[in-house]
């Protein structure tokens, strides 16, 4: 029997081939893209080696305020916690205050965990001292992170307090963990309309009431976690009263891929007059290392980088590693419960708080406290020159804990 040849067949066949072929060669023509150009070295800023104490770090311990804490609304359902500086006479015999992260929590995943998993978190503040009389005080904004919530990092936020510093902290729902298995609001706000909303509740506080007069709301200086770090560097393009700001545990990808073919710089970093540092774990596996080093290239202005040695994504930046660690931490209190949750949840929730690989927070937190305190310091004037920020601070932790690099 003779064979026959379906040529139809066959057309069809070679247009299939002939559209995976272009494809692949679109693919690999937006894959070998150059990236953006690296912008200039800045030249003429003050060197940080020829500040006063630059390899002692000044900055690891509490400063000499107590610290007060308040709760404020932005708007009907989102609140903003408020750290400031206090007389240290006002908190004494006073108790700290306490959190629970289950407060955080939605309705519907609060109601799947059993009653008794609620690990509280004790701080380093009291809620409502008096605030001192020797402000104004610098301004920070503290952004949390994705699936995370206003409070996570009170410990680096409380020891900001007590080195001279407000520091606000709003709830972003949109990312927030309050979100996770429940209801986003709507309609949903931008990162910038919800700085607007703390900005303006910031500068009611201190037109009256407890804060009034304390804060000096001329000036922002934005510091962000993951994605609070995005949200840090976004603020910092578009707002004209930032001019430094501080990135924890984020990068930027400016590698061109078949989505992204032309990947831009932020305009934050393209500014050779604003200044940022950058601060991440040596084996962040969120934030991995290459972005963050990415970032600090392609940064413009003045520059730095500190990398933490045994550090992840949380233990050296949040409270989040030491919430529950004798019962499992968070993802062993809600998987004891009988909670499922996703993969991805897991990871984030985790990394960095698993020991070993990683330090114990309390171990590594002294060195971010350092370095966000020192940087926050010279950048608003509360330090007329860099302390603690000269290239051989790192001699002041244990070998290989931390490495540093700077640039003017």
């Amino acid at each position: 029997m003779r064979a026959t040849h379906n040529f139809r067949t066959d057309r069809r066949l070679a247009r299939k081939m002939a559209a995976a072929v272009v494809f692949l060669g679109f693919l690999g023509g937006a894959c070998a893209s150059e990236p953006p150009p690296v912008p200039p070295a800045k030249d003429g800023g003050f060197d940080p080696d020829l500040g006063q104490q630059p390899s002692e770090a000044v900055y690891a311990e509490r400063g000499p305020f107590a610290v007060g804490v308040t709760t404020v609304e932005v708007e009907p359902g989102r609140d903003m916690e408020i750290w400031y500086p206090a007389s240290p006479a006002s908190a004494v015999g006073l108790a700290p205050e306490v959190y629970h992260i289950r407060d955080f929590l939605s309705p519907e995943l609060s109601a799947l965990l059993a009653p008794n998993v609620n690990p509280p978190f004790v701080t380093g503040a009291v809620r409502a001292l008096p605030v001192s009389t020797a402000g104004p005080f610098p301004l920070v904004l503290f952004s949390h992170g994705t699936m995370s919530y206003r409070l996570q990092s009170s410990t680096l936020t409380s020891h900001l307090a007590s080195w001279g510093f407000v520091v606000m902290s709003p709830d972003y729902f949109e990312r927030g963990l309050q979100s996770l298995l429940g209801t986003a609001p709507a309609p949903a706000k931008s990162n910038a309309a919800i700085t607007d909303l703390a900005m303006t509740a910031i500068e009611a506080a201190n037109a009256s009431g407890p804060l009034a007069g304390a804060i000096d709301t001329s000036r922002l200086f934005p510091i962000g976690h993951s994605a609070g770090g995005f949200q840090s560097t976004e603020l910092a393009g578009t707002r004209t009263d930032v001019q430094s700001w501080i990135v924890l545990s984020a990068g930027v990808n400016l590698t061109p891929t078949i989505f992204n073919p032309s990947p831009k710089v932020p305009a934050a970093l393209g500014n050779a007059s604003k200044n940022v540092m950058w601060l991440t774990g040596e084996i962040d596996g969120v934030a991995q290392l290459p972005s963050v080093e990415n970032g600090y290239r392609y940064s413009a202005g003045e520059r730095k980088i500190v990398v933490i040695s045994g550090a992840g994504h949380n233990n050296a930046v949040t409270d989040i590693c030491e919430i529950g660690r004798p019962e499992g931490g968070l993802i062993g209190l809600a998987q004891s419960g009988g909670l499922f949750l996703p993969d991805s949840v897991i990871n984030l929730a985790q990394n960095g708080c698993i020991v070993p690989p990683n330090k114990l927070s309390p171990d590594v937190w002294p060195i971010t406290h350092h370095f966000v305190t020192a940087e926050l310091r010279y950048r608003s004037g509360l330090d007329p020159v860099p302390v603690g920020l000269g290239s051989g601070v790192v001699s002041a932790f244990a070998p290989g804990a931390v490495t540093y690099r700077h640039e003017e």
